[in-house]
């Protein structure tokens, strides 16, 4: 049985703190839309949405609470609990893409059409493009989110004994599916909208409080920090390219066949 064990100090004080910034993300960017809706002029809300919204909700709860438990030094308590996050990983990713697959379908069903310009869509996402090349690249970097976080799980629960990779995997694969947050709180109008710079300037932020801690505990980059990176932006980058090409653009032209 293992004895490792981990003392409160103040680098478990700052993974704690980050797991709340998320969650607080997630809650200011979702409660227009879906905690608070009920206070706001929204239209209907699709049954499988509400399931998309409780399973990111509960991720980002359940990171928050395994962040806790170790701050109190409570390892024993953090281990059992965290079978249970790594099962409940794959139900945010189901969630994901629900909502990001049923979005085409959804959309067109509003009187959208693939040929419709983005800015006669909403000013606020852009202009110059197609409702069609701007919801494929959509499509294709939120697998790319999906699949982001899917491995970064995948390889922090793998490599668990190994606390200094573990912590830093899960926190960014809390951090590449925190973009629809953000992406809702972009459409305040202070925030320039969604087609503005707050979104990527947010990520960097957060991703640069993580490189900071690196830097300032250990005098470099830790290598799972780098390789996450690594990962994320070669998906990104790729998927990019996917939604551009034909092939990407038939596959999301498919997802809106019997509308």
């Amino acid at each position: 049985m293992s004895t490792t064990t981990y003392p409160r100090s103040r680098h478990h004080l700052f993974f704690l703190a980050y797991a709340w910034v998320l969650l607080l993300i997630v809650l200011a960017g979702f409660a227009p839309s879906l905690y608070l809706r009920f206070a706001f002029d929204q239209p209907p809300l699709l049954p499988y949405l509400y399931l998309h919204g409780a399973f990111i909700t509960g991720w980002f709860v359940w990171l928050l609470v395994q962040a806790a438990l170790i701050n109190s030094c409570k390892p024993l308590l953090h281990r059992q609990l965290g079978y249970a996050g790594a099962a409940y990983g794959v139900l945010v990713v189901i969630g994901g893409l629900m909502a990001s697959l049923g979005q085409v379908s959804h959309d067109l069903s509003q009187g959208l059409t693939f040929d419709t310009t983005i800015e006669a869509a909403d000013p606020d996402l852009g202009s110059g493009i197609t409702y069609l090349a701007f919801i494929s690249h959509e499509v294709w970097i939120s697998i790319a989110d999906l699949l982001s976080f899917a491995m970064l799980l995948g390889a922090a629960v793998w490599l668990r004994s190994r606390f200094d990779i573990h912590k830093r995997l899960m926190l960014l694969a809390a951090l590449v599916i925190v973009n629809p947050a953000l992406g809702r709180l972009a459409r305040l109008e202070f925030f320039g909208g969604e087609g503005g710079p707050f979104v990527n300037c947010a990520l960097l932020a957060l991703l640069a409080a993580l490189l900071l801690y690196d830097w300032l505990t250990l005098k470099k980059i830790h290598t799972a920090t780098l390789a996450a990176i690594i990962v994320y932006a070669l998906l990104h980058i790729a998927a990019s390219w996917i939604g551009d090409s034909d092939l990407g653009l038939h596959f999301t032209h498919s997802l809106g066949h019997g509308i």
